[in-house]
């Protein structure tokens, strides 16, 4: 249990880290400028991602509480 809270912590840090990253950025990696509608769509596509990424973290909560019984 101790591991997934610590590896949540870190993802969480991590994903916080890259949302704020795509929200100053004023080019994108393929030098297409960041309009705020761009910016949107980025952000959605990565809150999707980030919602898969929940999805397993709460699967992965699931399996260790089982496993303690």
């Amino acid at each position: 249990m101790k591991a997934w809270k610590i590896s949540g912590s870190i993802v969480l840090l991590l994903y916080a880290v890259t949302s704020v990253f795509i929200c100053i950025r004023k080019v994108d990696g393929a030098g297409v400028v960041q309009t705020p509608e761009m910016r949107n769509i980025t952000l959605i596509i990565w809150g999707i991602f980030g919602l898969i990424i929940l999805i397993g973290y709460l699967i992965w909560l699931a399996i260790l509480k089982h496993s303690k019984k």
